[in-house]
């Protein structure tokens, strides 16, 4: 039995020479002066799973779980939240420790690389039609509509996946994109007259919630040579083909998109079960999941809380043992509940945060029945991008 004394103005601790020893074996709370000092989710846990018992040493009687988290709950709203992350990563035998007082050192380490590949193309013969209303623009041009659609997957030429049709549609990122970059002559319907990239856009941005930020991101991978498709069917803004996917069949089967892409707008908050839901669905699909927090500048970012450093395994030899306090920790953990909205600012400055630790960043989030589900943030870099970009995987431990 592990013996724990509380009071209110020191804490938790334990000082009996077998506690003390088991505690610092399994890397539990910290030591001074021949003591052992705990923190709450470490006292909450090692009651509820390691047969341990608190007295309060005030009232020389033992003190339970539920009286030792309210008096913690008066000065940490989330405790329970924190509890539940902690103790779902120490029952998997991991150590998990509160991040005060880590320094860490940032590192400029890229987790994953991409191609570029610069997009280019003659100006067009002929032209295309603005549908302002529908957000469409239509090539009838044959020869035009085929050659976007064949050489550079642009719009859709007849009816998606049936091979049948002549004319290409444009959706509106498409035909802002065209008429800017490849010199695309555009014509309002309803006017009759000549159309800008810039009018088109202006337009987009009147009817459509963040149709800037969607185009910009639209634009920063496809002048990479990108294409980027959208991604309603997978619940995101965009699917992404590395340069030289091209929309013909390869063996008698459609190429299919292996990343998807969401751009979360700093100002836009959005629940945490539907933002994680999002990626679940790339993941069910076998699609890597790409976030975008655009227009992120150097004051909006916040001091938004990420209560643990977390550990994982190493191989030793042929072996895999769990890492303690003597290695690196691997993550920065942020704790949240699906019932909790989380802003573009907040992620973006949980990034930031991360990174300056020399740390991945690793959301725990606890469902309500108790259960945690992890997700992994590693940055992208897409060449002379000014955006930043994140793969979201989805980790068991």
């Amino acid at each position: 039995m592990l013996e724990l004394k509380f009071d209110p103005r020191q804490g938790v601790w334990a000082e009996e020479p077998e506690t003390l020893d088991k505690l610092l074996k399994n890397n539990f709370g910290s030591e001074h002066g021949g003591k052992v000092f705990l923190d709450a989710e470490e006292v909450l846990y090692l009651i509820s799973f390691q047969n341990a018992v608190c007295s309060d040493v005030t009232k020389n009687a033992t003190i339970s779980f539920n009286q030792l988290a309210s008096y913690f709950s008066r000065t940490d709203d989330r405790l329970l939240i924190k509890y539940s992350s902690y103790r779902d990563w120490r029952d998997r035998g991991l150590i998990m420790r509160r991040a005060a007082g880590y320094r860490g050192e940032r590192k400029e380490k890229i987790e994953r690389r991409y191609p570029s590949h610069k997009f280019s193309m003659e100006k067009p013969k002929a032209g295309a039609v603005w549908y302002p209303d529908s957000f469409f623009a239509v090539v009838e041009d044959e020869e035009l509509g085929r050659e976007l659609f064949t050489k550079h997957w642009i719009g859709q030429l007849g009816v998606y996946k049936q091979e049948r049709g002549n004319q290409l549609v444009l959706d509106f990122m498409e035909a802002v994109f065209l008429a800017k970059h490849a010199h695309l002559r555009v014509v309002d319907a309803k006017t009759g007259k000549p159309v800008t990239a810039a009018a088109m856009l202006k337009h987009a941005e009147k009817e459509r919630e963040y149709a800037r930020q969607l185009y910009e991101v639209y634009e920063d991978w496809r002048v990479r040579g990108y294409v980027v498709k959208t991604g309603f069917k997978f619940g995101t803004h965009f699917r992404i083909y590395f340069p030289g996917a091209s929309p013909s069949r390869a063996e008698d089967d459609w190429i299919h998109s292996k990343h998807v892409l969401h751009v979360f707008p700093k100002e836009q908050k959005l629940l945490i079960s539907e933002w994680a839901r999002a990626v679940r669905v790339a993941h069910g699909v076998k699609k890597t999941f790409i976030l975008c927090i655009p227009e992120m500048k150097k004051d909006d970012y916040v001091d938004y809380p990420a209560t643990f450093i977390a550990y994982r395994r190493k191989k030793v030899g042929q072996n895999w043992i769990r890492e303690t306090t003597d290695d690196k920790p691997r993550y920065l953990a942020a704790e949240v509940s699906e019932d909790e909205h989380i802003g573009g600012v907040e992620l973006a400055s949980l990034l930031e945060k991360a990174r300056s630790l020399g740390l991945e960043l690793l959301l725990s989030i606890s469902d309500r029945e108790t259960s945690i589900t992890y997700y992994v943030l590693k940055r992208v870099l897409l060449p002379d991008s000014e955006y930043e970009y994140y793969e979201i995987e989805w980790m068991r431990p």
